[in-house]
């Protein structure tokens, strides 16, 4: 027996395990024109009507003969769909599908298929058992929820979800963290019970102060990354009654993969300050720290900091809803001094110097501008000004004393 009779008996062995799932099923079937596709079937559902022409190749490639073939059998049969069991009036209900099954290989072909051989049972599962795939798992979860599942069951389950449960998880982890850092973020999790029929996502998040939320996929598989640009059309479909700006994204926990819907996780929260225009208290005291070692003390809105030197350092940042921001520092008399200084040269003021405090209000905008004492720019630029401002008068007299 030849290499390629051996590969189509084991093609054709496959078939005959899903026979059953046919209308129609004809194994090396014998056409009107004496033709004799590997096999040719039906399917006769109410949502899927196809007629299938399998083809075995013993190679990776499918060439011009192999193609052109397959035209003839799909025209005999459209010809003389008596081959079939059908009707000519019938004919117009079904599609047509021209498969290869191949050794290795996948390429595209533009009007057939091809499967590998390795990859043949998942192909027929999916086509033939598991065709609404969404009903099944609906089903499957409500037997979970009402305990109707087997022991053995129930454990199979869950370790296949293993890996979903993972991927979610570490995601899930990097918005939780965001949300501790602000005041007014809310990161809603699965069960999203008030959104479940709207938004087919895994994670949503909003900001009591801003008109906008953020739909977050977690994609499981490094397939359901790639897959993240067609499924927006899905998600936009169903956001026209939101009252909320609405913002969707995936967190991507694999490979880096350029899309403008993808995020790395190290992305995600500059996504979210950067659209919604806000900024966590602990950004803005991180700008304004010193080069010394110092210890926090978070409060219900803001934080406290203090230098573990004792050289009377002492900041607070206060906020409300991560908008408007208040600072307030006691520094060095001579620090103090050099800022004066400074904001005189430049011409612009941080904010007001009594003594050896110094006090700052500044706002976020949207758009992600900042506004202080009459002053809009950039995060960027006004991270720029409190650099030249504020850091290089504070640090030079701190590092004396920590010298001393």
């Amino acid at each position: 027996m030849s290499d390629w009779e051996v590969f189509q008996r084991d093609v054709l062995d496959v078939l005959r395990q899903y026979e059953g799932y046919f209308s129609f099923f004809e194994r090396v079937g014998s056409l009107s024109d004496d033709s004799r596709p590997d096999c040719f079937a039906r399917i006769t559902r109410e949502n899927k009507k196809e007629i299938w022409i399998i083809d075995a190749k013993n190679k990776s490639e499918v060439d011009s003969e192999d193609r052109e073939r397959m035209l003839k059998y799909i025209d005999m049969l459209k010809s003389n769909p008596i081959d079939i069991g059908l009707e000519i009036g019938e004919l117009s209900d079904y599609r047509f599908r021209g498969i290869f099954v191949t050794s290795n290989g996948n390429e595209r072909l533009e009007n057939y298929e091809t499967v590998k051989f390795n990859s043949f049972h998942q192909f027929l599962q999916k086509e033939l058992i598991y065709t609404d795939t969404d009903k099944v798992v609906r089903d499957l979860s409500k037997m979970i929820e009402r305990k109707q599942l087997t022991q053995s069951q129930a454990r199979l389950l869950f370790r296949s979800v293993k890996p979903f449960e993972q991927r979610l998880n570490q995601a899930l982890d990097i918005l939780e963290k965001i949300e501790t850092d602000y005041i007014g973020l809310q990161v809603k999790k699965p069960p999203l019970s008030s959104y479940d029929f709207k938004l087919p996502v895994d994670a949503v998040v909003t900001h009591k102060d801003r008109d906008k939320a953020f739909l977050f996929d977690i994609p499981y598989s490094w397939e359901a990354v790639k897959n993240v640009d067609n499924k927006v059309e899905e998600v936009k479909k169903r956001l026209d009654k939101m009252d909320k700006q609405v913002y969707y994204a995936a967190i991507n926990t694999f490979q880096n993969h350029e899309s403008r819907y993808v995020l790395q996780p190290e992305e995600v929260e500059k996504e979210i300050m950067e659209t919604a225009g806000i900024i966590s208290p602990d950004r803005i005291a991180d700008l304004f720290l010193p080069k010394v070692k110092t210890e926090k003390e978070y409060t219900d809105n803001g934080i406290k900091i203090r230098d573990k030197h004792g050289f009377g350092y002492r900041m607070e940042v206060r906020s409300s809803n991560d908008i408007d921001h208040a600072v307030k520092v006691v520094m060095p008399e001579k620090a103090a001094s050099k800022m004066k200084d400074a904001m005189i040269n430049s011409r612009k003021e941080l904010g007001t110097i009594n003594g050896n405090i110094f006090q700052h209000k500044v706002k976020v905008k949207q758009g992600f501008k900042v506004e202080y004492n009459g002053i809009t720019e950039s995060y960027d630029a006004y991270k720029d000004s409190v650099k030249s401002l504020y850091r290089k008068s504070v640090n030079p007299e701190l590092s004396k004393k920590v010298e001393v």
